[in-house]
């Protein structure tokens, strides 16, 4: 058996198609994302493949050419003309040494994993007969098996591609039967989602089959699903899928770039627990929290009275009691941005046995994932003290509300608080079991 991870023996070379037009993202490639273009980051990942032996952007775009040169790779021009990103790569495929494996990594990918793309060339490697390998991986989320921009497919006992399609495949008609629709199944019964596989858009192939695949006339089942692998099957070559475990996002839409900014600025991010000598930073995070997060919401004067210097004693002596705990998020630059805290619950009326005393975030640094982070670091510690419940205590007109919500926290019960003598009631949001907490729908940490 050959290894993905040596490629003495054959040229493998990674080519990213890359056009600058885009429909749904206008200029998508060129998009800054953490301090470079989202075209980089694709070539960085590609890099990092072991079995790689060469990066080349293939662009019909100046300006994508530039900036990938710019940035010490390497890009070839190619031409306007083509129709897909397979006959793009081919044209770049042609000057390269014969039998060579080429792999096709979507440059809209910046999040691929290095070991996805080893694990698909492996699986040429491996069988001489085979001639092109792509990859597929679980779906976790109704909406992808129902969106039309998520391709699915199927495959056959040897894990070789039976069909791609834009609608859900297979279709589990029984429990459609039961419960009315599609959607009505896979919210009712779990395991159904067990069924779905994503294609993830790499591919790999050897070099003398990519190019008599490019020379075929589009086919009918490519022109109707509006995908090119369709061509191939009806063609019939066999492609062998790979199942990886590694989740990719490829950027259609602004929605998926904002999902990848923050799925970056998230793994930037370094998570441990807290210590007294922290608790200057963590009162800066509380105080500037408050201050933007709530004004215009809470009385002025509260907020004016809120400072470092009268939250810093406080949060330095609490590290002193027995079952308190805190998390951080800090970066190299900016120090901690974000923290939470626990300990064993201040109201025993409540019936749970911990509670979460609060997740703040820098502004700047909220809806990126951190503070999701930081509720299952808090979860996963309690759980391990042997807390099996929590709650936490909110004001009604926190702005924070629907991330308790989202977290599965239920409102088991009300009261007040005082701000600057201004009453304000507040919601008491409770988790009966911890280990029942489950990943929301829309996590980015997934």
């Amino acid at each position: 058996m050959k290894s993905a991870t040596k490629s003495s023996e054959q040229n493998i070379i990674a080519i990213v198609p890359a056009r600058l037009s885009s429909t749904r993202l206008p200029n998508k490639l060129l998009l800054p994302l953490a301090g470079k273009s989202l075209i980089l980051w694709t070539v960085e990942q590609a890099k990092k493949a072991r079995c790689i032996s060469r990066v080349i952007v293939a662009t019909d775009s100046e300006e994508i050419f530039h900036v990938v040169e710019a940035s010490g790779s390497e890009a070839m021009m190619t031409s306007a003309r083509h129709q897909s990103g397979s006959d793009r790569i081919a044209e770049v495929a042609e000057m390269l040494p014969a039998d060579s494996i080429i792999v096709n990594v979507q440059g809209d990918e910046p999040l691929i994993h290095p070991s996805t793309i080893e694990r698909a060339v492996e699986a040429i490697l491996e069988n001489d007969s085979i001639q092109m390998a792509t990859t597929c991986e679980p779906i976790h989320d109704i909406k992808d098996v129902l969106s039309s921009d998520v391709v699915k497919i199927v495959t056959d006992k040897e894990n070789f591609a039976l069909y791609f399609s834009r609608s859900p495949i297979p279709f589990p008609r029984e429990a459609v039967k039961k419960f009315g629709s599609l959607e009505n199944a896979l919210r009712a019964d779990k395991n159904l989602l067990l069924l779905f596989r994503k294609h993830t858009g790499l591919y790999v192939y050897r070099r003398e089959f990519l190019l008599r695949y490019t020379k075929m006339p589009q086919t009918n089942l490519e022109k109707i699903e509006m995908l090119e692998q369709l061509r191939a099957l009806e063609n019939g070559a066999r492609i062998k899928v790979v199942e990886v475990a590694e989740t990719s996002v490829g950027v259609d839409t602004p929605e998926d770039f904002e999902r990848v900014e923050k799925i970056v600025a998230a793994r930037q991010i370094v998570y441990r627990k807290a210590a007294a000598e922290d608790a200057p930073a963590v009162a800066r995070v509380h105080v500037e929290s408050w201050r933007k997060s709530f004004a215009g919401i809470v009385p002025q004067e509260f907020l004016d009275n809120l400072t470092v210097e009268k939250r810093e004693p406080a949060f330095r002596q609490r590290f002193d009691e027995t079952d308190y705990k805190m998390f951080v998020a800090e970066t190299a630059q900016s120090g901690i941005v974000g923290f939470a805290d626990f300990g064993e619950a201040r109201e025993s009326g409540f019936g749970f046995e911990a509670e979460l005393y609060a997740i703040y975030l820098l502004p700047e640094f909220q809806g990126k994932g951190i503070g999701e982070n930081l509720f299952r670091l808090c979860q996963k510690e309690m759980i391990a003290d042997g807390f099996d419940s929590m709650y936490l205590m909110a004001l009604s007109v926190s702005p924070y509300k629907s991330f308790y919500e989202e977290m599965g926290g239920q409102i088991v019960g009300t009261g007040n608080h005082f701000l600057a003598l201004v009453e304000y009631e507040t919601f008491i949001y409770g988790w009966k079991d911890l280990r029942e907490i489950t990943e929301p729908a829309s996590s980015i940490a997934r």
